[in-house]
């Protein structure tokens, strides 16, 4: 997973929802990529530990090997990044 601070939401790889047996809810989310890309997105309902804290609910599936952390996790967290070190820590 990849921490995202300018993501809105919370994606999940789509194989590894598969693998957990996690089954699509609703239809699909629209996303605007960064340049401007657009892409359809399905949400799963899932739960999700990150930093010791439990977030339960519904999360959108990536069609790539590697998921994104976005802020609807992130704001209820405190971290602190050293980028000169390639660190983050719970703060």
């Amino acid at each position: 997973m990849l921490l995202d601070t300018g993501a809105d939401v919370t994606l999940l790889p789509r194989g590894i929802a598969g693998e957990l047996g996690l089954s699509q809810s609703g239809g699909g989310y629209e996303l605007e990529g960064f340049g401007g890309g657009s892409s359809v997105a399905h949400a799963v309902r899932a739960e999700m530990v990150f930093l010791g804290l439990t977030f339960r609910g519904q999360f959108l599936l990536a069609e790539q090997d590697w998921g994104i952390i976005g802020r609807n996790i992130l704001n209820v967290v405190s971290l602190t990044y050293n980028g000169p070190k390639l660190l983050w820590e719970k703060s």
